[in-house]
């Protein structure tokens, strides 16, 4: 049995069949829907993994189809590949506004349909799409990073204050030449208010050396004043200079101080979080082998019923327990729908009017009907062998997993799609569609209490 499922949705058998050989080389197995209309019931009950959607079919439209299939949020995720004749950007924008994930044309190279199912995760040996998102393997990541940052941020922080220091240095050496240069302007300037009071130079000054000395004197104490004025700025910015740089020092080592207990923090949440992700892979181990084997089960039963048995027999009651053993060991909750699929055989009645399976040699419009004998049953209780009922009574009193009971009619492709002119070959097609479908339904809070719902 294949792991992925195609929905065709097409009113030509043509197309049709054209898509499924091209799909079945890709182990998909594939199902069929005429009609919008048709393909909306089908997904009210199955579900696929994609669904290959034509444009022009009678009643509901391709985008129509693809706008309530996009509405539902049971089947929104599911992707959507319209596969028509249309071409042209303005209908690719609209199909993709739609929901739809591209178009295909009709006449589609293998190649290209292979890229397009390679980028849906469904061919390859595993789909792709899974994401850790918010897992605690992921957050652990995060934080690995958020370490490493902090110790990015804790060299950046002790090479500040070597900057700062260095500033601090190249701030006093200004202040230091700035100093100098008042010095310099100031005796500039006293020496020209000196030059300014000086006589005119005559012979009679030049000999008057007494007076230029009397002159210089007077001068020397503003002189000395204004140099006595400039030492005490310069000390005054000297001790601000070194008391900023105490301070800024004292900041870094707070910085310093605060930064390592952060990411001593840090380190033990890093500890305590590798120790939370251990126990859950060791849990997510072992639902995931739980939940593979569960499948595993399901996948590998043989499901088709033979045409003279009830669908829900002894057999199947076995079945069903021991699908309910292992959902129970999965701690699974929700529904599980069992529908039972009639396929419409190629029948003709005996003398006293019991329907039974036509002569494989007979020609099919020699039928005297296509059906199934117990098409006719007026409940589903009707399907059911006494060994399945008690299975249904016995489901769990918790309400964990609810079962739920179908019937409805398998669908077969044309006599011309099969090639069938005889009652042989359409039974064969018909005894392969003849089975019961098992869907899982899980819930994602706890059900209400009850035992099995059956309809």
């Amino acid at each position: 049995m294949a792991f992925k499922r195609a929905l065709v949705v097409d009113d030509s058998a043509t197309a049709r069949q054209s898509l499924a050989r091209l799909l079945a080389k890709y182990d998909l197995e594939v199902v069929f829907a005429e009609t919008g209309e048709g393909a909306l019931e089908f997904l009210q009950h199955e579900l696929v993994d994609v669904i290959f959607m034509d444009h022009t079919m009678p009643g509901m439209d391709g985008l129509e189809a693809v706008s309530a299939i996009k509405a539902n949020p049971r089947t929104a995720m599911i992707p959507v590949m319209m596969y028509t004749t249309k071409e042209g950007e303005v209908y690719v924008g609209q199909a993709r506004a739609l929901g739809a994930v591209g178009v295909l044309p009709k006449q589609v190279q293998p190649g290209v349909l292979y890229e397009m199912l390679n980028k849906l995760g469904l061919v390859g040996e595993r789909r792709r799409g899974e994401s850790d998102g918010d897992s605690p393997r992921r957050r652990l990541t995060d934080l690995a990073e958020e370490v490493d940052r902090e110790y990015e941020q804790r060299a950046q922080s002790v090479s500040l204050q070597t900057v700062i220091t260095r500033l601090l240095e190249a701030q006093h050496q200004r202040l230091r030449a700035d100093i100098l240069s008042g010095q310099r302007q100031v005796a500039r300037q006293v020496l020209e208010e000196v030059l300014a009071h000086r006589p005119a130079q005559t012979g009679a000054a030049a000999a008057e050396p007494d007076r230029r000395r009397a002159a210089a004197r007077d001068r020397w104490p503003a002189v000395t004043a204004v140099l006595a004025a400039m030492l005490i700025a310069a000390g005054a910015f000297a001790w601000q200079a070194a008391a900023d740089r105490d301070s800024a020092r004292r900041q870094v080592a707070e910085l310093a101080a605060d930064r390592d207990q952060a990411v001593g923090a840090l380190r033990q949440r890093n500890v305590r979080l590798e120790a939370a992700v251990r126990d859950h892979d060791g849990l997510a181990s072992a639902r995931g082998r739980a939940a593979l084997e569960a499948l595993e089960w399901a996948l590998d039963q043989n499901l088709l019923v033979p045409f003279e048995a009830l669908p829900f027999d002894d057999a199947a009651a076995d079945r069903l327990a021991e699908l309910l053993d292992k959902l129970a060991a999965l701690d699974f909750r929700g529904r599980v729908v069992l529908t039972a699929e009639l396929a419409p055989f190629c029948l003709t009645t005996d003398a006293s009017g019991i329907p039974a399976l036509a002569e494989p040699t007979l020609p099919l419009d020699g039928c005297e009907w296509l059906g199934h004998p117990l098409e006719s049953s007026d409940s589903v209780a009707a399907l059911q062998s006494p060994a399945f009922a008690a299975v249904l009574d016995d489901v769990a009193d918790d309400g964990s997993v609810t079962v739920t009971l179908a019937v409805r009619r398998a669908a077969l492709p044309a006599a011309a799609e099969l090639d069938a002119d005889d009652a042989g070959t359409w039974n064969h097609a018909a005894a392969a569609a003849n089975r019961i479908r098992v869907t899982f339904q899980p819930e994602s809070k706890p059900a209400p209490a009850n035992v099995a719902a059956r309809r």
